[in-house]
């Protein structure tokens, strides 16, 4: 009962302030399975909005750990079509059906997202087709989506909150991955998905409210020994390419997502590691699954995992 009291008033009190932009950090991890850290996804609530980043592993968990009705996510905004991005995908689109939901699905994505939505439907269909009989009988209108495939610029404009797309290089073998700013009222939030060292990405970061940006380190000796984890490093953002980042674009605040962490290397160790190449003061977290940031007169930071 205190817990649903707690929450309550802490959803009136999120909803009669519509200046805050919240950004919750809802899979803080990589493909690797981990009950602590989900796969990559972001929810932003701008106003009325909800505006989902990438939908990894167990983005309808966290969602409904967060008291989130997943079938209010309108808007689906894929960095790029790694696996551990997408994972999530079919799970909010088909419980999203299931718990009703009676809008258009807008997807933005790179080239490729049509084929990909279009053969999740089709994997699908078997189930789709039982449940839109009886007893369930739900509406096909449910399953709607719009697709829209991104290149650079603004991509996304309505009530205060516009989003655009920067294009990066993840390397890899990746020609299409984006990352994303996101502005509402007098506030900005870059989500950087994958990427290496980008100085397209620090252009667009520039004095942003708040940077969430990945982050991969492994110790010299094995990235010497395996061409594997030097790849990996290659295509991935390293402590020191990350002061770099900060040093040039000067954000207010860091959140450090898609923690990517090889060979006994602790969290520690990479902000240590970035602060001793910073010439800012600015601010550095590590993300952790659920972790919401409010972006109002000043940053607060806290969890939103309301099943403890």
């Amino acid at each position: 009962m205190r817990l649903f009291v707690f929450s309550f008033l802490f959803f009136l009190s999120f909803s009669l302030n519509a200046e805050i932009m919240r950004v919750t950090i809802l899979g803080s991890g990589t493909p690797r399975p981990d009950i602590k850290r989900f796969s990559q996804s972001i929810l932003v609530e701008a106003g009325e909005q909800k505006l989902l980043f990438d939908s990894g592993r167990g983005t309808v968990i966290r969602l409904n750990q967060m008291n989130v009705d997943i079938a209010k996510v309108q808007s689906i905004f894929f960095t790029h079509l790694h696996s551990d991005h997408i994972l999530g995908f079919p799970d909010l689109l088909l419980t999203g059906w299931i718990y009703r939901r009676n809008e258009i699905l807008n997807i933005y994505g790179p080239k490729g997202i049509g084929g990909y939505v279009k053969n999740i439907k089709k994997a699908y269909q078997e189930d789709i087709h039982i449940r839109t009989q009886t007893p369930e009988s739900l509406d096909i209108k449910g399953l709607r989506t719009k697709i829209n495939v991104i290149e650079e610029g603004l991509i996304y404009n309505q009530d205060d909150v516009k989003v655009f797309a920067i294009e990066v290089d993840h390397g890899g073998g990746v020609n299409h991955a984006y990352a994303y700013k996101i502005i509402y009222k007098n506030k900005a939030v870059l989500i950087s998905g994958d990427t290496n060292y980008s100085e397209n990405l620090v252009k667009a970061a520039k004095n942003v409210d708040l940077l969430i940006h990945e982050i991969a380190s492994a110790p010299k000796n094995l990235i010497s020994k395996s061409e594997k984890v030097k790849g990996i490093m290659n295509y991935h953002t390293t402590p020191i390419e990350m002061s770099k980042v900060i040093n040039q674009s000067q954000p207010k605040f860091v959140v450090l997502n898609h923690v990517l962490l090889l060979g006994g290397i602790s969290e520690s160790d990479v902000l240590n590691e970035i602060e001793k190449n910073l010439t800012t003061s600015t601010p550095i977290k590590i993300a952790f699954d659920l972790m919401a940031i409010d972006l109002s007169n000043k940053i607060n930071v806290y969890s939103v995992d309301y099943t403890k």
